[in-house]
């Protein structure tokens, strides 16, 4: 089975790029998922797959190579569960097109077990809606990220500005006047003794040199928009219904002239 196809996000590239390697923003967006993680480079979770009656639960991972940041990379899915396996490599474009981005994608997938009973065409055409519909999630999920983060930009204290003048010295209590040490008397004819020795008192404790370190700012909370699975289940079973439409009236049109056949 072979996906290819494109998108215009309304995002400048560094944003859409960003919010690709952002498990947080995928797993909102794939219907169905209940898990993503990304370990080691890689995405690892779990998904729920709906394909005609057939329906399960599956296990996957996403290795990620050919990073040519923030034009290309290409992704290697192996995913398995109790009604069948899907293996893919896909190829991954962007480029700019004003302020927005067109992303370009190339997939080969392979599809085994029970999922793949119920015919080439139907997974085809399922994989195709899934794909659209999530690639319209993701494009608002992008402008929902890219506004929160600039919004927490904007609420950043500026940083202090260097006047180019040496830091001023701390402010303390004045250093206490060396303590001197007494010597005992010389004895007569006894051994020169040493002059005193002037003990410097610990100097008072004041403030740090320079402006005090705040903590960096914390990352905002991002609430994303969810994928709908009913309308992701309703939009296959459109395009379904498109593409089966001729093979229905063309069975229904064969029974009907068997049955006037019969009855002559």
């Amino acid at each position: 089975m072979k996906l290819a196809g494109d998108f215009v996000f309304d995002a400048e590239v560094h944003d859409v790029w960003d919010a690709l390697f952002d498990p947080a923003v995928l797993a909102a967006v794939m219907p169905g998922c209940e898990k993503l993680d990304k370990v080691d480079g890689s995405f690892v979770g779990e998904i729920k797959v709906k394909v005609g009656p057939i329906q399960g639960k599956f296990s996957g991972k996403v290795d990620l190579d050919e990073i040519d940041a923030p034009r290309s990379y290409r992704m290697i899915v192996d995913g398995r569960g109790t009604q069948g396996f899907v293996k893919a490599t896909a190829r991954v474009e962007l480029a700019a097109e004003g302020t927005a981005t067109r992303i370009t994608y190339d997939a080969d997938a392979h599809v085994g077990g029970r999922i793949a009973s119920v015919g080439q065409r139907l997974v085809e055409t399922a994989a195709r809606a899934i794909v659209a519909e999530s690639l319209t999630n993701l494009n608002d999920n992008i402008r929902i990220r890219t506004e929160a983060l600039r919004a927490a930009r904007r609420e950043e204290p500026p940083a202090p500005e260097p006047d180019g003048l040496p830091a001023p010295a701390p402010v303390g209590l004045p250093a206490p006047a060396p303590v001197p040490v007494p010597v005992p008397a010389p004895d007569s004819g006894g051994p020169p003794q040493e002059p005193p020795v002037n003990v410097p008192a610990p100097e008072a404790a004041g403030p740090p040199h320079g402006p005090p370190q705040k903590p960096p700012a914390p990352t905002p909370g991002i609430t994303y928009k969810r994928a709908d699975a009913s309308r992701i289940a309703r939009s296959v079973a459109r395009d379904v219904g498109k593409v089966l439409l001729p093979w229905i009236i063309a069975a229904v049109a064969t029974v009907a002239l068997i049955i006037c056949l019969l009855t002559r």
